[in-house]
């Protein structure tokens, strides 16, 4: 259903404690088109294994245009997978389609949110592993996602920091098979810009 203000009434799905303030973070910031898209606030599923019953509550409720998905690839893991096949066979009229909705970062959301510091290309899923280059980037020692850690990650982010960002990202593969790889640039575009042919798209291949 369209929003009555004209706009679209849009969703995110996150799959945890980072991956909720980050997007709050993103969808706060004078590049997003708030004139087409009507964002509801970010929902923390805590923990992928909720996704599929949080998605199918909010298709029932049948109040956003589109309902998006945003989480970790985990290198591909059969877990990751099987959520995926499980949104597209349930809701959308191929398997294929499901892809549509989700938003992905292989094999950690911390690829996304330590590209707006710089360069960096992380291949573990483990914190601990990654710790170094959360430090090495951010100065935020010993990370292991905690709240206040998590506080402090997201405060450093800034609108200036999106070019960058980009730039980076635009380096990256959007191939899950990948690692690292992400699809978030594209998502990100076109929540700046004026094209809503994709909303359109998705909509069209679901079930109703």
């Amino acid at each position: 259903m369209n929003s009555k203000a004209g706009k679209y009434n849009i969703l995110i799905l996150a799959e945890g404690y980072e991956e909720k303030p980050y997007l709050d973070k993103i969808l706060s910031f004078p590049n997003i088109n708030h004139e087409l898209y009507c964002f509801g606030p970010v929902v923390n599923v805590k923990g992928n294994g909720n996704i599929v019953g949080r998605y199918q509550y909010e298709i029932q409720r049948d109040f956003y245009d589109v309902i998006l998905i945003f989480c970790d690839a985990d290198k591909g893991s059969e877990q990751f997978m099987d959520i995926v096949h499980s949104i597209g066979k349930t809701f959308f009229l191929s398997p294929e389609d499901g892809k549509k909705v989700f938003i992905f970062a292989n094999p950690v959301t911390l690829q996304l949110v330590l590209s707006h510091f710089g360069d960096t290309k992380l291949i573990k899923v483990s914190k601990a592993e990654n710790a170094s280059e959360v430090e090495r980037l951010t100065g935020i020692a010993n990370y292991h996602a905690e709240q206040d850690q998590i506080d402090q990650i997201i405060g450093k982010i800034t609108y200036s920091s999106l070019e960058g960002l980009k730039t980076r990202l635009r380096n990256l593969s959007e191939d899950i098979g990948t690692i690292p790889s992400t699809n978030f640039l594209r998502f990100l575009e076109w929540f700046e810009g004026n094209d809503d042919s994709w909303i359109e798209e998705i909509r069209k291949a679901r079930k109703d």
